[in-house]
């Protein structure tokens, strides 16, 4: 989302607003944050599709400032699109101690890919997202069915999901989840309308339902030996 941002632009010491996207997480500690933007500005060029914006913010989460790149947006030729940020910090994003045991090359690979998303590399980022969400999936499928582990392996994840993930709206999400992730490899998109935002809210649904689901699994465990 775009924001209205007082620019400086440094070619003749002029002050103006713009529409900008500013950062989605921040670098220090890896929040998702609409940060407080302390100052702009915006180095310009003869051709407008040059031009540069950086940002001082600050994070309101762990008091931090860092400064982001952002844009020209050339898909709307008018305003600017977040690029990247620095100073970068090695976050991880942290599940709970159920879905690190179950799948942990999901939680290396989602890692991976979203340290990937804070470096600004968001053409590649979406591709780990979802290879680590087909991990899960099929680490919960062989949790759910051991007996069919060899089958689940060599599935498609469409077939996997299909088959094995049998609560509705546990499979509605990792389904729309895949296909933005298919999406992210590939030229043309199916969904245009979505973005890497959607596909991480479907994949966060995803993740939270399996690990409420595993919780029920051990209360359950628990309840039985009374």
């Amino acid at each position: 989302m775009k924001h209205n941002v007082l620019i400086n632009y440094l070619s003749d010491n002029r002050q103006s607003y713009d529409v900008v996207e500013l950062a989605p997480t921040c670098p220090c500690c890896g929040v998702a944050l609409l940060p407080t933007v302390l100052h702009a500005v915006c180095t310009e060029y003869e051709e407008e599709e040059c031009n540069v914006v950086y940002i001082l913010n600050y994070c309101q989460k762990c008091d931090e400032c860092f400064i982001s790149t952002h844009t020209f947006d050339d898909e709307l030729s008018e305003g600017y699109v977040f690029s990247s940020f620095a100073p970068i910090n090695a976050v991880n994003r942290s599940f709970s101690d159920a879905i690190s045991n179950l799948s942990p090359t999901f939680v290396d690979i989602y890692n991976q890919a979203f340290l990937a998303e804070v470096h600004g590399l968001n053409h590649i980022c979406g591709i780990g997202y979802r290879k680590a969400i087909e991990f899960l999936v099929k680490d919960y499928a062989i949790h759910k069915f051991p007996d069919s582990e060899e089958s689940i392996l060599s599935a498609t994840l469409g077939s996997c999901i299909t088959n094995y993930i049998k609560d509705e709206r546990l499979a509605t999400l990792v389904r729309a989840a895949t296909w933005l992730g298919n999406d992210e490899t590939h030229y043309l998109r199916k969904h245009p309308d979505y973005t890497l935002k959607e596909l991480k809210a479907f994949a966060d649904a995803f993740i939270t339902f399996i690990d409420s689901d595993l919780a029920y699994e051990s209360a359950k465990q628990l309840i039985s030996n009374h």
